[in-house]
């Protein structure tokens, strides 16, 4: 699968930016003249479904450096387009003008050249504040305006691009003169120097730090280009930190990523600032109408898409998307709910894995199937028990499913101790793990037993039935056998890791309940006789 990544695009031998502009970006904006920053110099290029424009360079290292602040303004100003125009107060349009003027006098700090080409700028910043770039011209009101817009229209553009703001037109004439008087200061500044004097001669407190207005922060815009992989990797950062973390399984990211990857091939984008609920919702439509997806699985692909979004919302501390999630907006296609019958074990099918389990020498292929069946657990809760698991109480053996040690269970209320079935114990389960020449917290089962059980049911042992799960179908199973046997519910909840269990009735909290726990247990009749 070919998925869009913004980056640099060679064109021939030079580098270019080249990226589609989003759809909810308003549509009277096709057309539109906007300014960029390529390198240190401002370059106009028109908007339309594509923004263009070259970054000036032939060196990859250069390009990538280029695009990233070209893509991080070019976003400023798709957020500026979205909001509208703002205004801008007098203290604003000053700090403006003062970032323009502090970046020239940076650039020319150590070499400022001479004193010439200083003062041929002053004469062409004056001659554009008079309507006189080009002498023949009549220096009328309009003419002026041109011209100022000629001169310093861009550099401007670029500020205003990388505060995120869009100028209303009132306010734009006085944000042109602030910027022409303070490049007037800058070429006077640089011209002392090119003549040998560096003193300071504090006008640069004249221009206040730029400070957004109070409506602005509450919408600040997120750090730009934000990828789907960059809050993935940060989540699985953040929950494998800390002593006793608990990391996500390798599986369960990778079904985020999966979610994310298809949804940016589909939108041709990468950066989770830029999603809408228009282009979720076009997704949607798109795989209902390939009709290669069950609608359950699209829907599910569109909640994990909403959950790395949401991942992103709450690591910018609400910056990105403050008012809500966009993907909640967006309705899950209805499906027909497959009945739990079609995905449980028949007892049939059961006893025939369980015997050709006891075939088997491989310790996941021999015994997780075993252990599944008298428990309702998941495949991968019990593939990661370790000798120290487990233990013995009053004579009853149990072992303890947890996500200590960077283990992984599917939630918090999966941490458990399960009895183990005397069933388990009369096949030498129990005989099998005490035997083991392992250290303690090493895993008894294979990583991959997940995927390997599955083969093999469907494969070696011939249960081919498209609507059973094999891994799954004992949970439904083992939850059956409780009912008919007459396990207390709280119990039945306790030992399969449900979180709809009530927590009133303490199961499996302290070594007194756990007793009591095996008591139920033994209510459960043996699936072979």
């Amino acid at each position: 699968m070919t998925v869009y990544m913004p980056s640099p695009v060679l064109i021939g031998t030079t580098y270019y930016l080249r990226v589609r502009v989003p759809a909810d970006v308003p549509a009277h904006s096709n057309g539109l003249q906007i300014t960029l920053p390529i390198g240190n110099a401002a370059r106009s290029v028109m908007m339309k479904a594509f923004v263009k424009v070259s970054l000036e360079t032939k060196e990859q290292r250069l390009a990538k450096e280029r695009f990233s602040a070209a893509y991080a303004a070019l976003q400023a100003i798709w957020k500026s387009l979205r909001e509208g125009p703002k205004p801008l107060t007098h203290k604003q349009s000053l700090a403006i003008a003062g970032e323009i003027r502090a970046a020239f006098i940076d650039a020319f700090d150590d070499d400022p050249g001479n004193s010439a080409m200083w003062e041929q700028v002053l004469r062409e910043n004056a001659a554009a504040r008079t309507g006189r770039i080009n002498p023949l011209t009549i220096p009328t009101l309009k003419q002026r305006g041109i011209d100022m817009e000629r001169r310093f229209g861009k550099l401007a553009d670029v500020r205003l691009a990388a505060h995120g703001i869009l100028l209303a037109p009132q306010n734009r004439q006085r944000l042109l003169l602030h910027v022409a008087e303070g490049l007037d200061d800058m070429a006077h500044v640089n011209l002392a120097k090119a003549e040998g004097n560096y003193s300071d001669d504090g006008t640069t407190k004249k221009y206040p730090a730029f400070e957004p207005q109070p409506s602005e922060t509450a919408t600040a815009p997120a750090p730009a280009w934000i990828t789907f992989t960059k809050v993935i990797d940060e989540r699985v950062r953040r929950l494998s930190a800390g002593k006793d973390a608990a990391p996500p399984r390798e599986r369960t990211i990778g079904k985020y990523r999966l979610a994310c990857e298809e949804f940016d091939a589909h939108r041709k984008q990468d950066d989770v600032a830029s999603v809408t609920a228009a282009q979720a919702d076009q997704w949607k439509l798109s795989m209902m109408e390939d009709g290669t997806l069950s609608n359950n699985t699209i829907g599910q692909r569109l909640q994990n898409v909403r959950t790395v979004i949401e991942w992103a919302r709450k690591n910018s501390l609400g910056q990105l998307f403050p008012h809500g999630n966009p993907l909640e907006l967006v309705e899950r296609p209805s499906f027909q709910p497959k009945a739990s019958d079609l995905s449980t074990f028949t007892v049939a099918e059961a006893k025939t894995v369980l015997v050709a389990a006891r075939r088997e020498t491989a310790p996941d292929l021999r015994w997780l199937p075993w252990v599944c069946a008298y428990s309702g657990a998941r495949i991968e809760e019990v593939a990661q028990l370790t000798k120290s698991a487990f233990f013995q109480i009053d004579g009853d053996w149990f072992y303890r499913l947890t996500s200590m040690g960077g283990k992984t269970l599917k939630n918090r209320g999966s941490e458990r101790r399960v009895p183990i079935h005397s069933a388990l114990i009369e096949e030498g389960f129990v005989d099998f793990v005490t035997g083991l020449n392992l250290g303690s917290e090493r895993r008894i089962f294979s990583t991959r037993s997940h995927q390997r059980i599955g083969k093999w049911v469907r494969e070696t042992v011939g249960i081919t039935r498209s609507e059973l799960m094999p891994n799954h179908g004992w949970r439904h199973l083992f939850e059956d056998l409780c009912m008919v046997g007459g396990v207390l519910d709280a119990a039945r909840v306790y030992i399969t890791g449900r979180r709809t269990g009530t927590s009133d009735t303490g199961y499996g909290k302290s070594d007194v309940m756990l007793p009591g726990l095996a008591a139920e247990m033994k209510k459960v009749k043996p699936i072979l006789s």
